[in-house]
């Protein structure tokens, strides 16, 4: 065909199908449009995306790359490969992307946070502080990204600005069931337990579905022998997921201290049988 790019109008159609989660068709027609527009690397970008949908990373990687021989300074290309590396494990191939992109277009906060997030997971801790900074240097309201810092100054013993990071975050995202866990996490180990309760409690009000603040919760409350209370968060964790040995080891602790023998027989043989299957 004599045209090099296809019509806005064709391009705007898979966009279209894809919003509207029809992935399958979104790749379908992409590479139809592939076929008759081989050096578009837009199409690439958008058939890797669809890959990526799809959970076809290999081939999401492919057409990343195809994209990439054609324009190797496409910034969301680069970005996007990054994401898969990072999604297959390969975080020092994810670096570089992310790396490629940011010299491409220094204010992408998505790639200094996602940069941000290789680094801690190769254990690159001050470089994963300064690239969560420079995210939030760009935008201030990233809520995972203040999270996400905490964490990372949590790991490096700066519990004082882990707590101020994971305050920010839930300020910025007050439904943020996550940071509200982490902070109570921190503030307990500074002894600031009825704080750290009241972060649990935030935590699984915002998110009732959230075990680990349970049972966060109810271990703060068991350290200070309210043992009723401790019961009540125990049993809720265990009501989300009884499979948890764990958590109902803790469940059966409690109950035993509490001298509640209703069910107690059951539920120890029920563990006692999972100790065993699991050995």
């Amino acid at each position: 065909m004599s045209a090099v790019s296809p019509p806005q109008t064709e391009i705007n159609s898979v966009i279209a199908l894809y919003s509207n989660g029809q992935i399958q068709e979104a790749l379908d027609s992409v590479e139809v449009l592939i076929k008759d527009y081989p050096k578009e690397p837009l199409l690439y970008n958008i058939s890797g995306v669809c890959y990526k949908a799809v959970g076809q990373l290999d081939a999401a990687v492919k057409s990343f790359e195809r994209a990439l021989a054609i324009k190797p300074d496409y910034t969301e290309v680069n970005y996007n490969l990054g994401v898969i590396y990072k999604e297959l494990g390969q975080l020092n191939a994810a670096v570089k992307c992310y790396k490629k992109a940011l010299n491409l277009k220094p204010d992408y906060t998505d790639a200094h946070y996602n940069l941000g997030n290789a680094f801690k997971e190769l254990g690159q801790l001050e470089d994963a502080v300064k690239s969560y900074e420079k995210a939030l240097a760009f935008k201030p309201d990233h809520a995972k990204a203040h999270n996400n810092l905490g964490n990372v100054l949590s790991d490096l013993g700066l519990l004082d600005d882990a707590v101020k990071s994971y305050k920010k975050a839930v300020v910025v995202k007050p439904d943020y069931a996550e940071a509200y866990n982490n902070l109570g996490v921190t503030l307990k180990e500074f002894g600031q337990l009825d704080a750290a309760l009241k972060n649990f409690k935030d935590a699984f009000s915002v998110n009732p579905d959230f075990i680990k603040a349970y049972r966060n919760h109810a271990n703060v409350l068991l350290g200070l022998k309210r043992l009723d209370e401790a019961l009540v968060s125990y049993e809720s964790a265990f009501t989300l997921d009884p499979d948890l040995d764990f958590i109902l080891g803790d469940l059966l602790h409690t109950k035993m201290h509490l001298c509640l023998w209703d069910d107690y027989t059951n539920h120890l043989d029920e563990l006692t049988k999972k100790v065993d299957d699991d050995k």
